[in-house]
């Protein structure tokens, strides 16, 4: 017996009921999730061409792939033992691979549901998504409580709070969706209020937390929001234009940016403030290597500190204090927090050039903002919205978990989008 395409909508909602537990454990589970529903939607995907989007995607996955052999660290494909449980696929642009081929696989599987078949699946998606804005919520007001409660089990100081950061910003991705479904839930006139009070609570949850990295996704998520309101036509190809410009100029345009802000003299967080001189030491290293880059994960093995550079622990010194911490603290901790510049740097200007080439296609592929259902359109916009912030102030390139992440909540919309149908302009 042949199953139905709108089969697989039950598929994505099993995934997505763990999603708060997973997010509330740091996310590294989503990895899982996907690669188990891209088993699954095999059954249901029968490719009869591949489009030209897809095809530069892969390029860009198979260069990422092809530029780990020139990296620092590569190792072995395979590391551990299966049997003793250390069993590990240690190269990033493999993993960064597989995850991208699966998040394809998924897509398709999902692309593949009928108008009106996954009613009960998106139920179940909403509840989870509902679940997890409770738990963030909770999260920030009891956030002491917890950080000691766990602390037996997870560093109270570094680990655990990174942990609740980390499932703030993995509400982040599906709050666009809860947010638009909740504002477009009926007639009453009362819903979008409702939906504006979510918001306000989700951004106070985010400050308590002290993830600036969702607080920034929020604005993100309204400005792209907006742009398809504004744009029913073209906002679609507004965006991810916009998103291909900034990974080719990342270089320029993140050094501009740091530039003006020094001249402004604003003050600014530790964190951020240190950030500005990671980007500002990898773009030397983007200078080292501009063709090909030095390899994904390369900037593990970038090991300067501020005590390296004189003029720079100087200001870190007059502005904080602690002169000592910052002259031992690393420029760049493990990775530089901006995608498109670790893109640069470690695969080069063929994998940015790939890479935008991939956005840029997407945003031309896609139907305008005014072919899809409210709840489709403005979910998908804000979704991009948020990885937007992500992507440029949070975790590696090669953090596959945050990719399937992405994965799972860009399947939310698109399953969103195929359940309501075609909408006539």
């Amino acid at each position: 017996m042949s199953l139905g395409p709108k089969s697989f909508a039950p598929f994505l909602a099993t995934a997505l009921v763990v999603w708060p537990i997973m997010a509330y454990i740091g996310a590294q589970g989503f990895t899982g999730s996907v690669g188990v529903a891209a088993l699954i939607g095999l059954a249901y995907v029968r490719v009869r061409r591949v489009e030209i989007y897809a095809a530069a995607g892969l390029a860009f996955a198979t260069w990422v792939v092809i530029s780990t052999f020139w990296a620092p660290e590569a190792q072995g494909f395979l590391t551990g033992d299966l049997l003793e449980g250390s069993f590990s696929l240690d190269i990033p642009g493999v993993r960064f691979g597989l995850t991208a081929l699966a998040g394809l696989g998924v897509l398709v599987a999902v692309g593949l549901t009928r108008p009106g078949g996954a009613d009960l699946s998106l139920k179940v998606i909403l509840a989870a998504a509902i679940v997890q804005f409770i738990g963030v919520i909770v999260t920030a007001l009891f956030m002491p409580q917890i950080l000691e409660a766990m602390a037996p089990r997870s560093d109270p100081v570094t680990e655990m709070p990174q942990n609740l950061m980390r499932n703030a910003n993995a509400f982040a991705l599906l709050l666009p969706f809860l947010l638009a479904w909740i504002w477009f839930r009926g007639e009453a006139e009362y819903w979008p209020f409702v939906s504006i009070a979510v918001g306000v609570l989700a951004v106070g949850a985010f400050a308590q937390t002290g993830t600036q990295t969702a607080l920034t996704g929020a604005a993100f998520m309204l400005i792209c929001m907006g742009i398809v309101k504004l744009m029913p036509k073209n906002g679609f190809k507004l965006i991810f234009t916009s998103l291909a410009f900034y990974v080719v100029a990342a270089p320029a345009l993140v050094g501009w940016g740091v530039t003006q802000l020094r001249l402004a003299g604003l003050p600014l967080p530790k964190s951020f403030f240190s950030r500005t001189h990671s980007w500002e030491l990898v773009g030397t290293k983007i200078g080292q290597a501009p063709i090909i880059g030095h390899g994904p994960e390369a900037s593990h093995t970038w090991r300067d500190t501020f005590g390296d550079h004189p003029a720079w622990l100087d200001d870190a010194a007059a502005r904080y204090g602690d002169a000592y911490a910052w002259e031992v603290y690393p420029v760049i901790p493990i990775h530089p927090h901006n995608m498109p510049l670790q893109v640069w740097a470690e695969t080069g200007m063929v994998g940015a050039l790939l890479a935008a080439a991939f956005l840029f296609l997407v945003g031309w592929r896609l139907k305008p903002p005014t072919q899809w259902s409210p709840i489709a359109r403005y979910g998908g916009a804000g979704l991009v919205g948020v990885c937007v912030a992500i992507t440029s102030f949070a975790y590696s390139m090669w953090n596959e978990a945050f990719w399937a992440s992405v994965i799972l909540a860009a399947a939310i919309i698109l399953l969103q989008a195929r359940h309501d149908g075609p909408v006539k302009e």
